[in-house]
């Protein structure tokens, strides 16, 4: 069984994987490996932004850069046990059976399309993305100009279209993982993951 069958396959990869013991080590591995992407695309990001703030505040670029990294890096296995915990728990309501640890382990598997997401994420970070024409002075009019940026509407776009693979793995891992329908495991999935890419839609693809 192949790691790559979960991004072609799904259904046949999770078929065969919930019939071992739940193993944590590779879905540890996958969230290890989006967390220090993450940490990088926020460190970049960070760096960016404080190398054109006044002098007095641009001493602290290094400090607020490793901030943003760490941020990120932890927000990542965060995210990995939310995600698993609202899914466990809608499933649980439409008659889902199964254990946590089983949904943890199935839930990271989904997740490797983020990798690719992050790799993009930090290309278009380092190559087109610029705060040259950011106001520093006003924070709220600099949230609004990194939310109009077309290079993060694009990644935020892009993460869109990686997070919708994801669902798509996300279902057929719950439908083994928790002996479901593909019709409960699809609701289970979809109505968190459906909000949530609304709000980021509103939030900055409609700004």
């Amino acid at each position: 069984m192949s790691i790559t069958q979960v991004l072609t396959n799904p259904n046949a990869f999770f078929a065969e994987k919930t019939r071992t013991e739940v193993e944590m080590k590779t879905p540890i591995l996958i969230i290890l490996v989006i967390a220090v992407l993450g940490a990088i695309n926020a460190a970049i990001m960070t760096q960016k932004i404080m190398e054109i703030l006044p002098p007095e505040a641009a001493a602290f670029a290094g400090i607020g850069a490793i901030a943003g990294a760490i941020g990120a890096f932890i927000s990542s296995f965060i995210m990995w046990i939310i995600y698993s915990g609202v899914f466990y728990a809608i499933s649980s309501i439409l008659g889902g059976e199964g254990t946590f640890k089983r949904v943890l382990e199935v839930i990271a598997y989904g997740f490797i399309p983020s990798i690719a997401s992050g790799i993009i994420g930090i290309i278009v970070m380092v190559t087109s993305f610029s705060v040259e024409n950011f106001d520093m002075q006003n924070p709220e009019l600099l949230e609004q100009a990194i939310v109009n940026d077309p290079t993060m509407r694009m990644s935020v776009l892009i993460g869109i279209i990686f997070t919708l693979w994801s669902a798509n793995i996300w279902i057929f891992g719950l439908v083994h993982a928790r002996n479901m329908s593909v019709k409960n495991a699809a609701i289970s999935v979809l109505v968190p993951v459906g909000l949530y890419i609304l709000y980021t839609a509103r939030h900055f693809i409609g700004a």
